[in-house]
């Protein structure tokens, strides 16, 4: 190729990308983007709902372990200070929330019918002295079903029942 065709080739005008060709690359640009910020934010809302549960989790599972090493109360409240409300909201404390996101839901008690069958009810029926009454597999009341509830502060819960008694075995020496 001589000098002619060399400055032909120099003289061509550089054609660069049209008006169309930059906006549809721009877009598919911009859907790619969109995908994998929607994929991040999905993951970053599924690390917080699962984080969420498992502080739900843990403190359901505090709340049961000190429910289960506190004493027995024969005539419990269901709320206040008379029963184990105090000693389950202790437990919100290990994950920072508030005393008020643990509640127990309800308290029953045991009603033997017969020395083989029984039913749970809502109500003590104890009173007074008989809430010291002595204890054996077929009184009255000697065993509660305690149902806690722990809701997150964004409205995750779920609920455990715990049985406590007041019944030992009798050492034989």
């Amino acid at each position: 190729m001589g000098a002619r065709g060399r400055m032909r080739e120099r003289k061509r005008p550089d054609v660069g990308a049209s008006l169309i060709e930059t906006v549809i690359a721009v877009s598919l640009m911009g859907l790619v983007v969109a995908g994998v910020l929607g994929a991040m934010w999905s993951s970053v809302r599924l690390s917080r709902f699962s984080d969420e549960q498992a502080k739900v989790e843990a403190v359901l599972g505090s709340a049961a372990d000190r429910l289960a090493s506190y004493a027995y109360i024969p005539c419990p409240s269901l709320t206040g200070n008379g029963g184990y409300l105090p000693i389950v909201q202790a437990a919100a404390g290990t994950v920072d929330w508030p005393t008020s996101t643990v509640t127990v839901v309800s308290l029953k008690f045991w009603s033997p019918t017969s020395a083989s069958t029984g039913t749970w009810s809502a109500t003590n029926g104890l009173s007074g002295s008989q809430c010291n009454e002595t204890v054996s597999l077929t009184t009255a009341r000697t065993l509660q079903l305690i149902t806690i509830e722990v809701t997150s502060p964004s409205g995750y819960h779920k609920t455990l029942e715990v049985v406590k008694n007041n019944v030992f075995p009798r050492v034989i020496s």
